[in-house]
């Protein structure tokens, strides 16, 4: 438990995943190696308030530290902030032997990354993630995106880290609705990469203890598993990987327009991709795929994450509609207007589409009638089958 390896294979690229419980030392051990003349750690003001004395001080006996925070939610992903942190970066001192460290969740993950990128046209990059979304899902790849002003992930590369390093006590400050986002991304691989796996979910949630270290060190061991099966010959995750995207083309579009109605309190990323599937799992049916009892497995677990089930109170359906036409994934299926692609299944497990290219093209007409049918009417809940 105290320090284990895992490989991450994306196509031809490597790199080790070192992850542990109470290890923070040998992190910074590790990191030290790296002979840095820098290090730049891009976090935010949340993570670090509470784990900045238990990384900054220690790493500052090896290198100086330039810390890149700004406060917690999508809107850091931003082009003004990434300019400003690149700024930063540069006058402080950064060289091509200065060490990039994301420091944090998802979100400054991904900053993290495009700044690593563009920084002297590539400098390295280390993860040191603190979120479950981070540590079993974005920290997985080698995509490095912030979003546009229309929409998220819109801008972009691909930028390999030189290592991941977790240590899960750093996830024990989580707050319920945040542990719950990465335990979201977990299911999603389970419903759409491992359904083998679910028996083996259903009785981590039902135990109810979903922060202890046993639990997040075998959620993490089995998104690994699930992610590197469908990206070892995938390396920018634009053929086969696509399933991962499962739940998001919604999800992505009710998470931004959420966030932009409420900041940083809108519903987080997993959240929306738990959503996500939910219609994708009614579209997946009503298109020939799944059955009712699949989706109603899709139900069963969104309840038991205690993850919404309904569209969040004051969104327009019509809004979350036209994000839905501005989803990143255009451009790999040929689809007209009135289509969007997206990743559904055939069965739990199975999409459609080819094993090269799991999209298909989807009626905008169905998604709008599938989003409107989960939501909370005058009468209760709405969870139409």
């Amino acid at each position: 438990m105290n320090w284990n390896t895992h490989t991450i294979a994306l196509g031809g690229t490597r790199y080790p995943y070192f992850y542990g419980h109470e290890c923070m030392g040998r992190i910074i051990d590790s990191i030290a190696g790296y002979d840095a003349d820098r290090f730049i750690v891009v976090t935010d003001d949340n993570v670090l308030a509470l784990h900045g004395e238990s990384l900054l001080p220690r790493l500052g006996e090896h290198a100086p530290v330039q810390v890149l925070s700004l406060p917690a939610g999508d809107g850091m992903k931003a082009l003004p902030n990434l300019a400003a942190h690149l700024e930063q970066a540069i006058a402080s001192g950064a060289t091509r032997r200065s060490v990039v460290i994301a420091f944090g969740g998802g979100v400054p993950g991904n900053l993290a990354g495009v700044v690593a990128a563009l920084l002297f046209r590539g400098v390295r990059l280390v993860h040191i993630p603190t979120t479950t979304v981070a540590a079993m899902d974005s920290v997985i790849s080698l995509k490095q995106a912030i979003n546009s002003g229309s929409g998220k992930n819109h801008i972009g590369t691909y930028h390999t880290p030189e290592a991941v390093y977790l240590d899960v006590a750093l996830l024990r400050t989580l707050e319920g609705k945040q542990l719950r986002s990465g335990l979201c991304e977990a299911t999603k691989n389970c419903l759409a990469i491992r359904p083998q796996s679910i028996s083996d979910l259903r009785r981590v949630l039902a135990d109810g203890d979903l922060a202890s270290p046993s639990t997040l060190l075998w959620l993490l061991e089995e998104s690994l598993e699930a992610k590197i099966s469908v990206t070892e010959r995938d390396r920018y995750e634009q053929k086969a990987g696509l399933i991962l995207e499962y739940g998001h083309t919604v999800g992505h579009a009710v998470e931004i327009c959420d966030q932009r109605l409420r900041g940083a309190e809108g519903i987080s990323h997993g959240e929306a991709v738990m959503f996500g599937m939910l219609a994708a799992a009614r579209i997946s049916a009503a298109v020939g795929g799944l059955t009712q009892d699949d989706v109603s497995m899709h139900d069963e677990l969104a309840y038991a994450l205690g993850a919404p089930v309904t569209v969040p109170d004051g969104l327009s359906i019509a809004d979350v509609v036209n994000a839905v036409r501005l989803d990143n994934k255009r451009g790999y299926l040929p689809v007209s207007a009135g289509e969007a692609a997206m990743v559904v299944l055939d069965e739990l497990g199975k999409p459609m589409g080819s094993r090269d290219l799991p999209l298909v093209p989807v009626p905008m007409d169905l998604v709008e009638e599938t989003v409107a049918g989960l939501r909370v009417d005058r009468h209760g809940l709405s969870l139409q089958h």
